[in-house]
């Protein structure tokens, strides 16, 4: 479906995008990232209610957008976890 020059896939795309996040490394970073996947998701709900009360894709992209902006993955730190020192439990 094409509304304008932005089809519905884009949106579909969009979303995927915004829950994309890497893994957190600490549980701390844990507890931050699903916080920031909270705002996110809050995100991905006003945008696909815009779209099925106005038929308006653009804005909703918009929406996302600006929540990607105000909640970016970078607001925890990812770190690869340590390696194990040879000889330690598993």
């Amino acid at each position: 479906m094409l509304v304008g020059d932005i089809s519905i896939a884009d949106l579909f795309d969009a979303i995927g995008d915004t829950l994309a996040l890497p893994p957190a490394a600490t549980p701390d970073d844990e507890i931050t990232r699903s916080t920031l996947l909270g705002h996110r998701i809050a995100a991905i709900c006003a945008a696909v209610e815009h779209v099925r009360t106005t038929g308006d894709p653009t804005t909703a992209l918009d929406l996302l957008d600006t929540a990607m902006e105000a909640h970016p993955a970078t607001s925890y730190t990812h770190r690869p976890p340590s390696p194990r020192h040879p000889g330690s439990p598993r």
